[in-house]
């Protein structure tokens, strides 16, 4: 019986050990718990921040503003530089062209009108056109309200391929401008003015504007394909212009 007793006070002082190991643990860690919770509480209060005086303030913005002028004024000369780049190449490329030009085709005025080649006469009576075209051409006319508005030549021979057209139109006066065109030519108290031909795609048109005194004006326009072909034909086309005739008073 007595050995029996000692066992139960064994058993009796393990769970008081036991239980005050459990409270020593659970104090420690409800004050850790409590530790934890005023610093999160104090981080709330003051958060750490980056203090930027009013001079650092001024300082920023003076050289962000500098820095911003000096980005525009870079933009302002590149921009500068270009055009001025862009203004020396047109006017390369402007020279060049004129030259090209030049020697490309005829002038008007420094050329010889050929009229030898033609042999054949259109004739309208609504306006009383007249003008003399290449043998072997034919043609095809426009009416306006029974009044003549434009007709159009072109070769039925082989000499050009794609062969040459010439077109004839009455203009209306009041679309005229003066500013339009870099040549003009005074005959017998007419007007001829006119640019240098112009060409794109391999097609070259030259347009002869005919400024008159009467109610209508005409034009004259010459389109082909091929420099050297363009010029060989000019002299024709100019000695068309010269028999052209309309009402009573001829170039």
């Amino acid at each position: 019986m007595k050995a029996f007793k000692i066992e139960i006070k064994n058993e009796r002082a393990d769970f008081l050990s036991y239980a005050a190991s459990f409270i020593l643990h659970a104090g420690i860690f409800i004050s850790i718990l409590l530790l934890i919770n005023i610093s999160n509480e104090t981080a709330k209060i003051n958060p750490p921040y980056v203090q930027i005086t009013t001079e650092d303030l001024n300082s920023r913005t003076a050289n962000s503003g500098l820095k911003e002028k000096i980005k525009k004024e870079n933009l302002k000369h590149e921009k500068i530089s270009e055009v001025k780049a862009d203004d020396r190449e047109n006017k390369a490329a402007g020279k060049e062209k004129e030259v090209q030009t030049k020697s490309a085709f005829y002038s008007f005025i420094k050329t010889n009108a050929d009229t030898s080649g033609l042999d054949q006469i259109y004739k309208e009576p609504t306006l009383n056109v007249t003008i003399k075209y290449p043998a072997g051409w034919t043609y095809v006319d426009q009416d306006l309200k029974n009044r003549l508005d434009g007709v159009t030549f072109w070769s039925n021979i082989g000499n050009y391929s794609p062969p040459p057209y010439i077109h004839l139109e009455v203009k209306d006066k009041s679309l005229f401008s003066e500013s339009r065109y870099k040549y003009k030519l005074k005959m017998r108290g007419y007007e001829l003015c006119y640019n240098d031909p112009e060409k794109l795609e391999g097609q070259i048109t030259q347009t002869i504007y005919i400024r008159t005194n009467t109610e209508e004006d005409f034009s004259l326009e010459l389109i082909m394909e091929g420099e050297e072909a363009f010029k060989s034909f000019q002299p024709i086309f100019f000695g068309m212009i010269k028999t052209f005739k309309f009402g009573r008073s001829w170039f």
